[in-house]
């Protein structure tokens, strides 16, 4: 996805001047005036006319997941002299994004994070990195959260207006969490035969809590949580079906539901999910293999209408 960002004028911060870069433009390298700025730590996923730069990044659950984030003295010179530069965060541009953008992110707390306020970025160089420490164990499954780190002050030099302030997207992932080559053992729809499994297929399991995921489907549409299968050996899809995984600590499926409410105005068919006892309905973990067998049923307005059974084998983390 292309993205840009919109250039935000000036602003003064301490002793250090805030710029765009455009704002000093110049076609002789020599004669341009660097910034100081945060590099892009992670994914960006910012839309277009975003007043801040926004970069999602996923955590396995554990007490302290490190996060690098660089800050660059950008330009065509090096530092001229040791530039120490204070960092801290910013909840006003959370608000403004929400607004701004029709988000609802959370301003991710305190307790959650730990951030140096300092790092010098040394004569001669170009950059300093300092690590963000992440508590991903304690996250809210139900909170959006965001980070929206600021470089306060330097003691001198000129800060970007544009990445001057990024917004740093956290989330968690279970133990289940990941990409998956996923292979139907029964595609059987009751009313349609025409309709056939679209595997073996590429498919994700999302983090909805500790205890549960979604499937996602990077390859339908750009990517939709939406179910794929071949209609007469063409691409189709179920839309507002998205099945929803729950585990227990064996790592037995629980049960399976849909991530679309029956209520939600967009599952006019009324689909919703249910486990199907009969199946292995286990995922077995060990090292970086992960296998999982699950049979279960999509029930549309109240009917058993389709009888799926899959294999998920583990092909590594998703993006």
């Amino acid at each position: 996805m292309k993205n840009f960002i919109k250039i935000v004028g000036l602003f003064f911060l301490g002793t250090a001047f805030t710029s765009c870069l455009k704002d000093e433009m110049s076609l002789d390298p020599d004669n341009s005036t660097n910034v100081i700025e945060f590099k892009n730590p992670s994914s960006f996923v910012s839309p277009y006319g975003s007043k801040y730069a926004l970069y999602a990044q996923a955590f396995n659950l554990a007490p302290e997941n490190s996060y690098p984030v660089t800050v660059s003295y950008s330009g065509a010179h090096v530092a001229p002299e040791d530039i120490t530069v204070t960092i801290g965060t910013d909840p006003a541009a959370v608000t403004q994004y929400n607004t701004e953008q029709g988000a609802h992110f959370d301003l991710l707390p305190a307790t959650l994070y730990t951030a140096p306020t300092q790092v010098v970025i040394p004569k001669g160089q170009r950059t300093a990195t300092v690590e963000l420490k992440i508590k991903s164990n304690n996250f809210d499954f139900s909170k959006n959260y965001v980070l929206p780190i600021s470089i306060t002050g330097a003691s001198s030099g000129t800060v970007s207006g544009n990445f001057g302030t990024i917004l740093l997207n956290f989330g968690a992932k279970n133990q289940f969490d990941g990409r998956y080559r996923v292979t139907n053992v029964r595609f059987r729809h009751t009313t349609n035969t025409a309709f056939t499994a679209n595997t073996p297929r590429t498919r994700d399991l999302v983090t909805l809590s500790a205890t549960s995921n979604y499937l996602f489907d990077p390859g339908l549409n750009g990517g939709t949580p939406f179910f794929s299968f071949n209609n007469n050996g063409s691409g189709s899809y179920f839309g507002a079906f998205s099945p929803v995984f729950a585990f227990d600590a064996a790592g037995n499926v629980t049960a399976v539901t849909n991530s679309v409410a029956v209520n939600d105005p967009s599952n006019a068919n009324k689909r919703t999910a249910r486990l199907d006892a009969t199946g292995v309905n286990k995922i077995t973990i060990s090292g970086n293999t992960k296998v999982m067998d699950v049979s279960y049923v999509m029930v549309q307005n109240g009917v058993d209408i389709l009888f799926i059974t899959e294999k998920w084998e583990y092909t590594g983390p998703r993006p």
